[in-house]
């Protein structure tokens, strides 16, 4: 497990820095800043770096607090689901919107994917050792609101939006505030399904006597 771990955490890890570093190539100070901070406001690269920490912390300090944070079954189900909600929109509603080449390719897929696919696996084979509680599934909410507001505040000022439907120059807040009612409910409706499932692990591994390796 420790060994998967560290390989999943390498490619995750990866495809953020290839990220970044495209994003910033070939620009001054003054840009690579902005580029910095529109970087940090993706959704994706946020729930990328998550992802990274779960699965990198208790491979290479298992003692340490972070490490306990990750292991954590609330932790793990509220990634698992930014994770999956980052790959399913990005392929339902972003992928048909532009066409990326050489080391773009490679960064979106391993961001959008690679990432998505390697976690949730990970989740399913290695599930955490305690029950998820089910009002874990209204905290797992507070960072996406979090991002929300975020990314309202931060258009507001700089005009920036990072993904067309939370765009409110074009579209206007209350469809944009009613997207993001829209999308906490799914986010909301995932953590449930995530948790129903680890439950339902759990219960088959107790009657099996299988282990459960967190």
């Amino acid at each position: 497990m420790r060994a998967w771990r560290l390989l999943a955490a390498a490619v995750v890890w990866f495809g953020v820095v290839l990220q970044y570093v495209l994003m910033v190539a070939g620009e001054d100070a003054a840009r690579a800043a902005v580029s910095t901070m529109r970087f940090f406001s993706y959704f994706t690269i946020l729930s990328n770096i998550a992802v990274g920490l779960v699965l990198a912390a208790p491979a290479l300090a298992p003692g340490s607090r972070l490490a306990l944070w990750a292991r954590r079954a609330g932790t793990r189900m509220a990634v698992g689901v930014y994770i999956a909600v980052t790959g399913a929109i990005y392929h339902w509603l972003l992928a048909g919107l532009w066409d990326p080449k050489g080391w773009q390719l490679v960064a979106d897929t391993l961001l959008h994917t690679a990432a998505p696919l390697l976690y949730l696996v990970d989740l399913l084979a290695f599930p955490p050792r305690e029950a998820a509680r089910w009002s874990q599934a209204w905290k797992a909410l507070a960072f996406p609101a979090a991002f929300g507001a975020w990314t309202l505040l931060h258009g507001a000022i700089s005009g920036f939006y990072p993904y067309p439907f939370l765009d409110v120059a074009k579209r206007g807040y209350p469809a944009v505030l009613v997207t993001m009612v829209a999308m906490s409910a799914g986010f909301y409706a995932l953590t449930l399904l995530l948790t129903g499932l680890q439950h339902l692990q759990l219960r088959l591994a107790k009657r099996g006597g299988a282990p459960i390796s967190g």
